[in-house]
């Protein structure tokens, strides 16, 4: 059954490989000592209050990524690989920034507030998420990226409830690891200006190199058969 579900979905591979490197890496960086560490807080972030109930929105980044994960997946296959490409090149860049310009951001409350569950999330949070390497935000970064290939889906052209969805599910996330302390402000437009730079190299040109292709494939064939 597994042999028979890797026949008919080989491009897995692109997933399998990229997390065998990337997750050393990842962790691997969270290890250093926080000493030269840069503190990347900003104004704003002292302004903007601790709110617990938006840990929901920050642990629904887990349902909301693999989900879309799974449905490019399933769905269509040069999509998976466009999704792979803006999420995996993002997710590099960020380990590369962490590698040169080690960031923190250690504004958590003292005293945690909430419900029961709130409380019991941000713990888990807070436990297992060190307050390093948070510039860009990897959280943000691929809550937009899942936004940007919901919205990009052939099978939600023109689907406007869908739109709706991606970008609301993307900014309340974003939100989240604010109005939680788990990132600056700075985090997030960092991760921003990095989606908006991939989703023009992933989605616009090389969208744009496959018209082109297709258009010249089609002038050809006309030549050959006229």
């Amino acid at each position: 059954m597994i042999k028979k579900f890797y026949n008919s979905h080989k491009y897995i591979w692109v997933a399998i490989i990229y997390f065998i490197g990337y997750l050393p890496w990842y962790f691997g960086i969270q290890q250093r000592d926080m000493t030269g560490f840069h503190d990347v807080s900003v104004h704003l972030d002292h302004i903007i209050p601790f709110v617990p109930w938006f840990v929901d929105f920050y642990m629904y980044w887990f349902l909301f990524v693999f989900g879309t994960f799974l449905f490019v997946f399933f769905y269509d296959k040069n999509e998976w690989y466009k999704a792979c490409a803006m999420m995996f090149g993002g997710m590099t860049i960020c380990l590369i920034i962490f590698t040169i310009f080690p960031s923190t951001f250690a504004y958590r409350p003292a005293v945690i507030t909430g419900t029961p569950v709130e409380k019991f999330f941000l713990n888990i949070v807070y436990t297992a998420d060190k307050p390093t390497n948070v510039f860009p935000s990897i959280h943000v970064y691929n809550s937009i990226g899942c936004a940007i290939a919901l919205i990009k889906s052939k099978r939600f052209k023109g689907n406007t409830k869908i739109k709706i969805f991606a970008i609301a599910s993307a900014i309340m996330i974003t939100l989240s690891t604010m109005f939680i302390k788990q990132h600056s402000v700075l985090d997030a437009l960092g991760a921003a200006v990095i989606a908006i730079v991939l989703y023009y190299v992933v989605y616009v040109r090389f969208d744009a190199y496959l018209e082109a292709k297709k258009e010249k494939k089609t002038v050809l064939e006309s030549i050959k058969n006229s």
